[in-house]
């Protein structure tokens, strides 16, 4: 099965302007690789200090925007190194992502049996030595027969079964002590994964969180949210609207901020949701980060060019209710679906 789009372009002809800091995908190997190994966009979020954003969208592939985020003043080349490693790691999360679909395929094919039959897993058994009727178990006085084992996996499959199954994702090598994360049941030696969650409470796997994450967004902040049922969003023309405003006086920064001691403005955001079910799901997990002072930084504005002011933190907001995804608003379809994908990366989830 292969792709519409190839993710290695980096221009497309709707971007505009200066296309350096974007990165074009498919959507499938964008949405394998965000889904199934976050930790490793975590990991790149980290090592080269940027965010990473749905900048735009066509039905068959996402516009990446690589933001710097961090004490400034950024590295010349450190957005030029941040996307080389970006589309490094959507190489090989398009060919693990074919993997698992050529695997997928085989698996149909012997659950469905039929005519694609592999002659050497249904090979005829010996005839019956004599006729006997044909009646059924309870009739005999015998216990009903045992379901039917599923056909055996392909030799090669087997043995790379096993051996993901017996190799440490950490240090590659046999498990020892195996350790198994009770959440997502990702199994490490004790040794690596004691290490690993010293240094960040999450699965180095999935990315799930153990523990909860904390930012270091300014603690004099407020979230107001309010629902007006007369504004209508795009796509949502049946549901009033969510108003979510963030408020935050000026202040001084603190240790956790690059410059503590030196002031920073105040600053009023205001977000937009559809006041739906799953709109509603949205704003608890909003609730959820703002709490945990994960909604905000203080770092230097991508728009201005200013440094020390108030900035979003990597949890994508709708500041306008329309223009689509360009623009920051509304339609966008999978909107809602990426903010929570993005807020479950921080380990904000609904359970």
């Amino acid at each position: 099965m292969g792709f519409p789009v190839s993710f290695v372009l980096s221009r497309m002809a709707a971007c505009g302007g200066n296309c350096k800091n974007k990165v074009t995908v498919s959507k499938p190997v964008w949405d394998f690789l965000s889904k199934e190994t976050p930790a490793r966009l975590a990991r790149l979020r980290e090592e080269h200090h940027v965010s990473i954003l749905i900048d735009g969208e066509t039905s068959d592939i996402y516009v990446l925007q690589l933001s710097p985020q961090g004490p400034p003043p950024a590295p010349p080349n450190g957005l030029y190194l941040a996307r080389k490693a970006l589309k490094g790691l959507l190489k090989e999360a398009e060919k693990e992502l074919k993997k698992a679909q050529r695997q997928g395929e085989l698996m149909g094919c012997l659950a469905l049996g039929g005519g694609g039959e592999h002659p050497e897993l249904h090979r005829p058994g010996p005839p019956p030595l004599r006729a006997a009727p044909l009646l059924p178990p309870g009739a005999r006085g015998l216990p009903p027969p045992p379901p039917p084992l599923p056909p055996p996996l392909p030799p090669r499959l087997r043995e790379e079964t096993e051996e993901q199954e017996s190799t440490c994702p950490i240090c590659l090598g046999e498990i020892q002590n195996a350790k198994t994360l009770e959440k997502c049941r990702h199994s490490f030696c004790e040794g690596c994964i004691t290490r690993a969650l010293q240094v960040k409470k999450a699965c180095p796997m999935c990315g799930r969180f153990y523990g909860q994450l904390v930012g270091n967004q300014p603690q004099n902040g407020r979230m107001l949210v309010s629902k007006d049922a007369t504004l209508l969003l795009p796509s949502y023309e049946k549901y009033g609207t969510i108003v979510i405003q963030y408020v935050f006086p000026p202040g001084v920064q603190g240790a956790e901020h690059p410059n503590p001691g030196v002031r920073y403005p105040g600053t009023t955001r205001v977000a937009y949701l559809p006041d739906c079910p799953e709109g509603n799901k949205v704003l608890t997990l909003f609730r959820k980060a703002f709490d945990q002072r994960l909604t905000f930084t203080i770092g230097t504005s991508m728009t201005t060019g200013r440094p020390n002011v108030i900035t979003w933190n990597d949890i994508h907001h709708k500041t306008s209710c329309t223009g689509g995804p360009q623009l920051f608003g509304y339609p966008d379809p999978t909107y809602l679906t990426r903010v929570q994908e993005e807020l479950r990366a921080k380990g904000i989830t609904d359970d």
